[in-house]
This record gives C-alpha cells, sequence and structure tokens, in this order.
C-alpha cells in the first residue's frame, strides 16, 4: 500500500490529520508529529528566517 503523503509503498499507519483520515509511512508520520509539537509560543531560535 502506498503513503497517501509522499507515495512510498511500506507499511503504514491510519492517521487523522485534521479531520481527514490518512495512511502514512513512518517518515511521514514523524514529519507530522514534529509540526504538530510544535507551537506558537516556541521560542524564536525554532523559527524560519524566511521572510
Amino acid at each position: 500500500m502506498n503513503c497517501d503523503r509522499c507515495g512510498v509503498d511500506a507499511s503504514l499507519a491510519h492517521r487523522d490529520v485534521d479531520g481527514f483520515a490518512y495512511y502514512l509511512c513512518d517518515a511521514c508520520i514523524n514529519g507530522w508529529d514534529a509540526v504538530r509539537g510544535s507551537s506558537p509560543e516556541a521560542g524564536d531560535e525554532t523559527r524560519s528566517t524566511a521572510q
């Protein structure tokens, strides 16, 4: 089965992301958990310098 995000053929896990059901590989799950775990209150050192 292919990952709904990156398309890689791997073992997948079901995740609800923003109210939608996805089947994601481990790399995409880790990326989503990292994004979801960051908070707006985080220090400036974690923010992008892009304008």
